[in-house]
């Protein structure tokens, strides 16, 4: 005789919660036998069952597919989880990229220098520059090559650190000295060895470098913040003054 198990033996087996065993009953993936008393009563196939049910859920299949795949031969739900552990490979792949990703974060390393997130960060930038610049010349520069690219590479980035030390050596000079005129030069005529940067985009760079927190961890190794506000303040005098 095929042994029988209550819904809570089920539950102990399984683990799975009495709502949704209910749940399977009522829409007809899992609907056991009742008793006399119209309690639900599973037998071994409707364990079996069950366990198909929640390793296709497992693998992320959603109720109508597992439904289909429960009706389907042996030979297509093998081909179908097959194909599905596919798609887990590239989320464990992902998962992996994101922890990794958050380690480096939570470690100290500036957003904008981890590789992990690069595709994403560099494509939120290139929406930002078109809502800001729309399809000018402006914006076609920065779809081109934004500044998230410039800080993700290694000898472009301690290229631009240097130049960042000049700014902090110079920081406490006025705005229009020329001391400060002459690293604003310097800094763009770097930034213009990488890419066709007119004026009015370098100055939406400093500006950005103080107004995005995603650029703040960066500079903190300057040792002060104000580098920002000062990097913005000085591009923005002296490369609007010609």
């Amino acid at each position: 005789m095929d042994y029988q198990y209550s819904i809570k033996d089920v539950i102990d087996i399984t683990g799975i919660t009495k709502r949704t065993l209910h749940y399977y009953d009522e829409i007809g993936l899992l609907s056991p036998k009742k008793d006399s008393r119209n309690y639900r009563i599973y037998s071994q196939q409707d364990l079996v069952k069950l366990q198909k049910i929640l390793l296709l859920k497992a693998l992320d299949f959603n109720i109508k597919a597992i439904a289909k795949l429960l009706e389907a031969n042996e030979d297509h739900l093998i081909t179908s989880m097959r194909a599905q552990l596919n798609v887990l490979d590239d989320k464990i792949k992902k998962l992996q990229q994101t922890k990794r990703a958050i380690h480096q974060y939570v470690n100290g390393v500036p957003i904008i220098e981890i590789e992990e997130v690069n595709e994403h960060v560099t494509h939120q930038y290139q929406k930002e520059a078109q809502i800001k610049y729309g399809n000018s010349n402006v914006y076609q520069t920065f779809s081109t090559r934004n500044t998230h690219d410039i800080f993700s590479e290694t000898q472009i980035k301690n290229d631009l650190d240097a130049i960042f030390e000049e700014f902090k050596y110079v920081i406490h000079q006025p705005i229009e000295n020329e001391c400060v005129r002459d690293v604003v030069i310097k800094w763009k005529n770097y930034m213009n060895s990488l890419a066709n940067f007119d004026d009015e985009v370098l100055c939406g760079i400093a500006n950005t470098y103080y107004h995005d927190v995603r650029f703040h961890n960066y500079f903190k190794k300057f040792g002060t913040l104000d580098i920002t506000r000062f990097i913005s303040e000085a591009v923005s005098y002296h490369l609007n003054e010609w």
